[in-house]
């Protein structure tokens, strides 16, 4: 099997225009597997670059193998067959009587013999394609743990904040749990310096901790308190909305933040919500249903007029 060309690059677009031209030919005409979508980093550091494998689709003739066993029946298909001569009836046998009595039907015959020509259809079966199987996440060994462990004292130490680490491990799970007298200074506004800690730890645990496996953070009991104020914060909102139907939004929530908002708004059928800017920190739209995307479609036309007016 033919193994396709790396691409690498900073965005995954023009990773993949990169290999369109490069192969001569349209995205459609390509298998392209991201082996890594890049990221932009935090203050600079830890960048990725976008990461892509993509090789020409086979076509049908090619990917198609006669076997020996078809060529055969081929040949057999192919071969002209014989006209078989057909025998005229005589005359006689040609000529039936006029006046010869019809059979005549039986109720219960009548009604039978629709039955045998309207036999049921059986439905196609259709092929159902399998999932793969993921197998479950290795646990970190203790020896791993102990060097997470170490590195996390280390880090807090130079940052000016040592506390006491705890680790667990729940499922596909490493939960770092800080405590001591600087909770607040490592949560920061609204949890911004605990997330920019939490997104370098796992940058920098990664070649420690197993494959598929997400460390979580959190300082004190921050984030059970945050997922409470997001939630009520949301039902306000949306109280709002069906009151005067203005849309509201909540900024600058993560992907674990945006979820809870979403999941609590979810059983509303009034109102409806979703996530729009760009960047690891978005906002959070609640809005009544059919409002939201005409906002978004007055916006893309005052954009794409912007544009067109500076050029």
């Amino acid at each position: 099997m033919a193994k396709g060309k790396d691409f690498y690059g900073n965005e995954v677009t023009t990773v993949i225009d990169d290999a369109c031209r490069e192969f001569g030919v349209s995205q459609d005409e390509l298998d392209i597997e991201v082996l890594e979508t890049g990221s932009a980093g935090i203050f600079g550091l830890c960048k990725k670059k976008a990461h892509i494998r993509a090789q020409r689709k086979k076509t049908g003739s090619e990917s198609r193998k006669k076997s020996p066993q078809q060529e055969p029946e081929q040949a057999e298909k192919a071969a002209p067959k014989k006209k078989e001569k057909v025998r005229t009836a005589p005359e006689k046998e040609k000529e039936k009587p006029v006046d010869q009595p019809r059979e005549e039907k039986t109720p219960a015959a009548a009604d039978a013999e629709p039955e045998q020509k309207q036999q049921p259809k059986k439905a196609p079966v259709r092929s159902q394609k399998r999932k793969p199987v993921q197998e479950p996440v290795v646990p970190p060994s203790e020896e791993a743990l102990a060097l997470v462990h170490e590195d996390i004292c280390r880090l807090l130490e130079l940052m000016g904040c040592p506390s006491q680490v705890t680790l667990t491990v729940e499922d596909a799970t490493l939960n770092c749990h800080l405590s001591g007298e600087h909770e607040e200074e490592l949560v920061g506004t609204d949890g911004r310096t605990l997330d920019s800690l939490q997104y370098l730890l796992r940058k920098m645990m990664s070649r420690r901790l197993p494959d598929r496996m997400m460390l979580a953070l959190d300082a004190g009991d921050f984030r059970q308190r945050r997922a409470e104020e997001l939630k009520e914060r949301a039902r306000r909102l949306a109280g709002e909305v069906k009151e005067n139907g203005k849309t509201q939004a909540i900024p600058a929530l993560n992907p674990a933040e945006r979820r809870v908002v979403h999941m609590i708004l979810q059983e509303d059928k009034a109102i409806r919500s979703r996530s729009v800017g760009e960047g690891l920190f978005k906002k959070v739209l609640i809005y009544k249903p059919g409002k939201g995307s005409k906002s978004s479609s007055r916006k893309r036309r005052g954009r794409q007029g912007g544009r067109s007016s500076e050029n």
